[in-house]
């Protein structure tokens, strides 16, 4: 089982298209501020990407941004410049064929950069945050960078018409720009969490494992000797690579399963329970009830109600 492309389809990620900006002369924005995890493009030119808490990045036409949380990204002309428009004053600039037009028409190069904001499933749509680092920028000259162009177009084409099973294309097509983005970052840079395991192989092998078959009774003993590794020195690399220990993961996971299933209303308790590992409808109750804050039976209702 591929953990990564299980995580991603458990979220059933979605997108929202924010529109096209398009920029000439000496300008600065910062985008309104966004719900959930937002991708950009530059189409276009050339820009830099500033946000509160990282250094100013330098954009050029096949650049591909995707920022975790969205809460004051800023877009510009230089990387010491001024953000001019913001939040409302953004949102009501004139528009040409839908596009948002900023800056001194007619001067200079133009710029274009096209936003989508990615939404996910509400049962689980904490787990995209824990496994997002802040900001991931893929450089044009990248090879993923020119995937993601691909992946972008198709994307633009498809929510522009309205042919039998749009969302559903919409959606695959989302959660393969999610997998090409985060097995990239995997590969480049450590981090913690899963994209930490992912890049040991042999915790890697581990986390697979565990998604095929989540309602196995896992110890750390029977995952350690299945790579090939010695208790202790398991325990220590997941720990440390992951941010939680082998079991805890398991038991997080079986979490997030019974959520999703809770949500659609599939199911009996019981069946539940056999499912994600636990041997009744009671222990499933007070281990869900522990580490939720609510019963099973009353988990949907709760939901709904904290969204509207």
């Amino acid at each position: 089982m591929d953990a990564l492309a299980d995580v991603i389809k458990l979220l059933r990620p979605a997108t929202v298209l924010l529109g096209s900006m398009a920029a000439t002369g000496r300008w600065g924005v910062r985008v309104p501020e966004q719900p959930g995890p937002t991708f950009y493009f530059v189409t276009q030119g050339r820009c830099w990407f500033r946000t509160s808490d990282v250094e100013p990045v330098e954009l050029q036409e096949g650049s591909y941004v995707l920022s975790a949380k969205p809460l004051s990204d800023s877009f510009l002309s230089e990387p010491n410049g001024r953000t001019e428009l913001s939040d409302d004053a953004f949102k009501a600039r004139h528009t040409v064929d839908g596009e948002i037009r900023i800056g001194d028409e007619g001067t200079g190069p133009m710029t274009r950069v096209l936003g989508g904001l990615i939404q996910c499933d509400p049962a689980n749509a904490d787990l995209l945050i824990g496994l997002l680092p802040r900001l991931v920028h893929v450089p044009a000259a990248e090879k993923t960078a020119m995937r993601l162009r691909a992946l972008v177009s198709i994307i633009l084409e498809e929510a522009a018409d309205s042919r039998p099973g749009r969302d559903a294309v919409l959606c695959r097509l989302i959660e393969v720009m999610l997998i090409e983005t985060l097995r990239r970052e995997a590969a480049w840079a450590p981090h913690a969490g899963l994209l930490g395991g992912l890049a040991d192989p042999q915790l890697a092998q581990a986390l697979g494992h565990i998604h095929a078959d989540v309602a196995r009774g896992w110890t750390v003993g029977e995952l350690a000797r299945r790579v090939g590794m010695s208790r202790s020195v398991f325990a220590r690399r997941f720990s440390e690579a992951v941010g939680v220990a082998p079991v805890e993961y398991l038991l997080s996971w079986r979490m997030a399963l019974a959520k999703d299933v809770l949500l659609r209303g599939r199911g009996t308790l019981d069946e539940i329970a056999e499912a994600v590992g636990y041997k009744s409808a009671s222990a499933f109750s007070t281990a869900f009830s522990h580490r939720v804050g609510c019963p099973p039976s009353e988990y949907a209702s709760s939901l709904q109600a904290g969204r509207g």
